[in-house]
């Protein structure tokens, strides 16, 4: 079995509204999502190449959120 590393953690902001009316709706999640794993590998210096899988958390899963934003955020 081959060794896991947890780098660091870090989450989006909250918008908070109806759908489509929120403060962060103009921003689709897959780009709010890579946002975060941009500044995770600003922050901590690694290189993109050596990353096998991204674990991603979802607290509200609505329209584009409920398939696999952690995925489509990597990408």
């Amino acid at each position: 079995m081959s060794e896991a590393y947890i780098i660091d953690a870090c989450r989006t902001p909250r918008g908070i509204g109806k759908q489509g009316k929120g403060s962060l709706a103009h921003l689709h999640p897959q780009h709010l999502g890579s946002t975060v794993l941009k500044a995770l590998q600003e922050r901590n210096g690694f290189d993109t190449a050596d990353v096998d899988d991204v674990v991603w958390g979802t607290s509200s899963q609505v329209m584009e959120q409920s398939g696999d934003i952690g995925r489509m955020s990597a990408l």
